[in-house]
């Protein structure tokens, strides 16, 4: 209520109160996070990024359904530019509105009104959550968890040692992500259980056919 109320309030009332006001739809709750997401793919286009306090769960919900994210880049504070780095990560720098306001609104007037455009930043949205073997950076929360937690073993050994403060540069080894690898090991050993098995359940077989 309280949101309808500010929208016919900021537009005087009039026609557009009502028209902006039917745009405005409230979820029910899902219990469900990926049922959630999903949904979020067949409600809107793409996300104008609120500032200067960027979207963090919100936006990573709507990234991750296929919807694009339109931000502004010229706030100085993390809280500022988590959506520009998110689409740094994800190969959509040009979501980024790194000279304010204006370039924000031609971002987003472009991506409504130019379809081919817009069908090109969607398909590469969602082949990125789409990538596997490796699968891409930016969902990989495994393979992030361990470059972070390098990287804090880094700045730690860098303080124990006694050295100035310095920026922190995480470099991995290999291609293949994280996810990638626990999955590979985890079917490794559920291979490996289920050859254990059968190789008792046929021993116990010979048993039986010697008594």
């Amino acid at each position: 209520p309280n949101l309808r109320k500010f929208v016919t309030e900021a537009s005087s009332g009039g026609d557009d109160s009502a028209d902006l006001n039917d745009r405005i739809h409230f979820l029910p709750w899902e219990k469900n996070p990926f049922d959630h997401q999903r949904r979020s793919y067949s409600l809107c286009n793409a996300m104008l990024d609120s500032y200067p306090y960027n979207g963090h769960t919100t936006a990573q919900d709507a990234l991750y359904a296929g919807v694009p994210l339109i931000t502004r880049s010229d706030g100085d504070d993390m809280s500022s530019r988590v959506s520009t780095s998110a689409n740094i990560v994800l190969g959509l720098e040009e979501m980024n509105a790194y000279r304010g306001i204006e370039e924000y609104e031609t971002i987003a007037i472009r991506l409504g009104t130019d379809k081919d455009w817009f069908a090109s930043i969607r398909t590469k949205l969602i082949e990125t959550c789409q990538q596997k073997n490796p699968m891409h950076p930016y969902w990989d929360v495994p393979r992030y968890v361990n470059n972070f937690q390098n990287g804090l073993k880094a700045i730690w050994d860098n303080f124990l040692a006694g050295n100035e403060i310095g920026h922190v540069e995480v470099k991995e080894e290999g291609e293949q992500g994280t996810m990638e690898i626990e999955i590979v090991a985890r079917e490794e050993k559920r291979q490996i259980a289920k050859d254990g098995r059968e190789q008792n359940t046929t021993r116990g077989n010979e048993h039986g056919d010697e008594l």
